[in-house]
């Protein structure tokens, strides 16, 4: 990191310069407010030391041209005075911190290692900017981590063999679909993509969406109907909540798997099909097995090379990745494509627990762009469950504000309700309450 220090006493700058270096930190002095602000235009340093009582001018004066698009560095104020409200309207124009003299290292210290992860969080954000700005990544599976690595390899080598079944495990909200998607489009088939979702279907209604009926069937069969294997012919059908499927209709789903060959409900000719089939579900399958509610023949048939896609939670910086993505394509649809997310909004996003997963960063990231009124989303437009651990709006994580216990407390109850993905008679076990007594602490926060 890149530190410059502006103060016109020769003894400040040298005793800083030396802490800083000694911390591996690139230092750079200047004398006075002139020398300073060549200095920042000229170097592009990530964090400016200023002092506020120069000889040349005053750091008030300096510092927005030093937080400023043209020099973009953080700013950490100093002066020999304590000026609280004078610290109060630099922090307002964009200052980091604002430290009395003699600095207290230990305190610096600490805040240094905040300006860090922050300054690195800025540059990834900055990095997923430019590679949204310069590639088509509403098109790919978004994500860079070990976990998502592993899923592109998978789905690359599943699209080069449209023959093979394909299984999708995780948790509800992680993007199962998507994968499908993927896979299909990767596999330049020439049939459509259709899906499924076996949970709001009886057993009768699923054969028919599944294979199609001839007229006179049933009751209501007043024509013939095409099935989704039969519309999906040379391309793929997604099949989601693939647990929740009936046993019997299990049964003929493995036989349509191993021979291709099926028949509309009621019919006595023989079809074929060569669509894809991707299953997808967020239950723990084998364990159904294990209980019957799930056949474990159709079970092996389609484990052939299973992917589990993580929770978001696990997903480290995907998660700035796929906030980049969302703010791109909601703030277009929306009507706000110059919108644009502050550092201390990403870092609170990257901190959360995330029970909902992909689908619920999605509604947070469309909540900011409802609630933000200029063109910046700021901490203070995420819900509260998000803001909770990095204090409140904006300004207030960057201050040593104290806080009654009050907002202590209910910092600390939302921390333990993340740390429990949400799940109410855990938390309440963890903070010695009752859950009817959680509940009602919720609603007043809430």
């Amino acid at each position: 990191m890149k530190v410059l220090i502006i103060d016109d006493e020769p003894g400040i700058r040298l005793s800083l310069s030396h802490f800083l270096r000694h911390r591996g930190y690139e230092t750079q002095e200047a004398a006075n407010g002139a020398e300073g602000l060549a200095a920042a235009r000229l170097s592009s340093p990530d964090l400016i030391f200023l002092d506020n009582k120069l000889h040349d001018c005053t750091g008030e004066s300096l510092l927005p041209l030093l937080v400023s698009p043209e020099i973009g560095a953080s700013v950490i104020m100093m002066t020999a005075f304590v000026e609280i409200d004078v610290a109060v309207k630099m922090m307002k124009q964009g200052a980091e911190y604002f430290f009395p003299k003699p600095f207290d290292l230990s305190h610096l210290t600490l805040v240094l290692e905040s300006i860090e992860k922050r300054l690195v969080l800025k540059n990834e954000l900055l990095h997923c900017r430019s590679t949204h700005a310069n590639s088509d990544i509403t098109a790919s599976i978004i994500g860079t981590s070990p976990h998502m690595n592993r899923i592109h390899r998978l789905t690359s080598l599943l699209a080069k063999n449209r023959s093979t079944p394909v299984l999708l495990l995780g948790e509800s909200g992680t993007g199962k679909e998507l994968i499908a998607s993927a896979i299909h489009k990767q596999s330049l088939a020439s049939g459509p993509f259709v899906e499924i979702n076996s949970a709001s279907l009886s057993e009768n209604l699923l054969e028919s969406e599944l294979f199609g009926h001839e007229k006179g069937a049933f009751t209501d069969a007043s024509k013939v109907k095409k099935g989704l294997f039969e519309i999906a012919d040379n391309g793929t059908i997604f099949f989601d909540e693939l647990a929740e499927m009936p046993l019997p209709v299990q049964a003929k789903l493995l036989k349509v798997l191993d021979t291709k060959i099926y028949r509309r409900v009621g019919g006595v000719e023989d079809l074929k099909s060569n669509a894809r089939f991707i299953g997808a579900t967020n239950r723990d399958i084998q364990a159904m097995v294990r209980s019957g509610l799930f056949r474990e023949d159709l079970f092996y048939r389609i484990n052939v090379l299973p992917i589990t896609l993580p929770p978001l939670r696990e997903r480290g910086r995907d998660i700035i990745l796929l906030a980049v993505h969302f703010l791109a394509l909601l703030g277009e649809e929306m009507g706000r494509s110059r919108m644009h997310a502050s550092t201390g909004f990403m870092e609170a996003l990257t901190t959360y627990n995330w029970p909902g997963n992909v689908r619920e960063l999605r509604n947070i990231i469309e909540r900011a762009l409802i609630l933000a009124e200029g063109h910046e989303l700021l901490t203070e437009h995420l819900p509260f469950e998000l803001r909770s651990g990095n204090c409140l709006p904006e300004c207030a994580f960057r201050s040593t504000e104290l806080h009654t216990l009050q907002q202590i407390e209910d910092q600390h109850i939302m921390a333990v309700l993340r740390s429990t993905g949400g799940n109410h008679s855990r938390t309440a076990s963890i903070l010695g309450i009752s859950r009817s007594t959680l509940l009602l602490k919720l609603k007043k926060i809430r």
